[in-house]
């Protein structure tokens, strides 16, 4: 049974919704020059119901989400019109193919993607896009093949049909490799997130989260940013 977007949405404002993405923004925002962000004009690529869209629109100057499914675009759309807040109109919705963006050159700031590039049918092609529309910089956040997340969702799409079957997880060593390969990108850095299936767990580690060392590659979650100015670390 296909993920309606009202489910998608949902997920979110779910207990374990709230401490992923609220993990996943921390990182996001410490990665993106947030000194700098007000001013940033910025493209969420493959943005679902628009979550960290309207998120970043607290944030930037202003900020456009594309996606290839209607359903999910007209959600988003539909979430901002509800909405009274004036950061909603800085916000722009448009059913897009991440590998064929329908903009010019450098037309924005920031590029990111979140979680969707374990989705892209061609995941080098659709960055190669971000780098070509993007001026500074683009942030990759990423599902992490060495995760204790990635092994139990692939063990459990073998019993049930869950959002992640279709999903391609990638390691930290893939994703500075197609970053890096694009002689526009001067710098590569990363960040991990650690997250796990098990609540009680999560609730221990959700208080020392940011004392684990954010460079060990096995967090579930990665923030891959490349640089168009600057040097890999």
């Amino acid at each position: 049974m296909p993920l309606t977007p009202e489910k998608y949405d949902n997920w979110y404002y779910t207990k374990k919704g709230k401490y992923i993405s609220g993990l996943e923004k921390r990182v996001l925002l410490k990665m993106i020059a947030p000194d700098r962000i007000s001013d940033f004009k910025i493209l969420d690529i493959g943005c679902g119901t628009g979550y960290f869209t309207q998120f970043l629109s607290s944030y930037c100057r202003s900020v456009v989400g594309i996606d290839t499914s209607v359903n999910m675009i007209k959600y988003a759309m539909k979430k901002r019109e509800d909405r009274s807040q004036k950061t909603e109109v800085r916000i722009k919705y448009i059913v897009a193919d991440a590998e064929s963006l329908p903009f010019k050159d450098g037309s924005f700031d920031i590029s990111v993607s979140i979680t969707a590039v374990n989705f892209f049918r061609n995941p080098a092609r659709a960055v190669s896009e971000a780098v070509r529309i993007s001026r500074e910089k683009i942030f990759l956040g990423v599902l992490n093949k060495w995760s204790l997340l990635y092994f139990f969702k692939k063990v459990k799409s073998f019993f049930v049909n869950t959002s992640y079957s279709d999903a391609c997880f990638y390691s930290q060593g893939d994703m500075v490799n197609i970053l890096s390969s694009f002689p526009q990108i001067k710098g590569v850095y990363k960040q991990h997130t650690y997250f796990l299936p098990f609540p009680q767990i999560r609730l221990i580690l959700s208080g020392v989260e940011w004392i684990i060392p954010s460079w060990l590659p096995f967090g579930g979650f990665m923030g891959i940013v490349g640089e168009k100015e600057g040097r890999i670390r």
